[in-house]
């Protein structure tokens, strides 16, 4: 890869200081338990320097560097969602309601572009962290200004849970609720079609 740090490296670092900030709020939510999942993250996995892009990545290594953050968050994730539902199995409510608010505040900040289906969906996969863009974690089956219907080709999150001893079921719980609290505010509706399947629909009005 070349050592030009562009568009694409900033929207991907943008996607994982995203998820940085849900796993600070857990470690928020942590504050009423008893658990050190804030130190326990950075002795396992490291310390996460929130600086601008240009300033820590490794410019010789931009692509391997980017993964190495990837690997991170996706680690701290689950790791601290694991290990807060193993001794408080009632934190999953305030996971769920956490997620949805982050759903939420973003859709927002996006009301003033007043977005169609199309927009709503590029609003998703300009936030949520599916890997590396080279993964192609996911494929559109139908999309329109009305409509977007798309599947699951590949879950890149399960091998961070399975590590950590998580259920990846888990993590799409958490991640339906974000994207339930999303298109919701943004007036449109969002249904789960089957295991793999989503659709983002303009809400009729009778």
């Amino acid at each position: 890869m070349s050592a030009f740090l562009g568009p694409i490296h900033h929207w991907l670092y943008n996607k994982i200081q995203l998820q940085q900030e849900i796993i600070d709020e857990i470690y928020l939510l942590n504050q009423n338990y008893d658990l050190a999942l804030e130190t326990e993250c950075n002795i396992r996995f490291g310390f996460f320097e929130n600086k601008p892009l240009e300033e820590i990545i490794d410019h010789c290594n931009l692509h391997g560097w980017l993964q190495d953050r990837v690997s991170q968050v996706e680690y701290k994730y689950a790791y601290c969602v694991t290990t807060l539902l193993g001794k408080y199995p009632e934190t999953k409510n305030s996971l769920l309601a956490l997620l949805n608010k982050k759903g939420i505040h973003l859709a927002i900040t996006l009301k003033e572009f007043r977005l169609n289906a199309e927009g709503i969906y590029k609003a998703i996969n300009d936030n949520l962290l599916d890997g590396m863009p080279c993964d192609h974690a996911n494929r559109t089956i139908k999309q329109s200004d009305s409509e977007v219907v798309w599947t699951r080709e590949l879950c890149i999150h399960t091998p961070y849970w399975e590590e950590v001893g998580g259920d990846i079921n888990i993590y799409y719980e958490l991640r339906d609720a974000w994207l339930e609290g999303l298109v919701s505010e943004l007036g449109y509706s969002f249904e789960k079609v089957d295991a793999k399947t989503y659709r983002i629909r303009e809400v009729e009005i009778s």
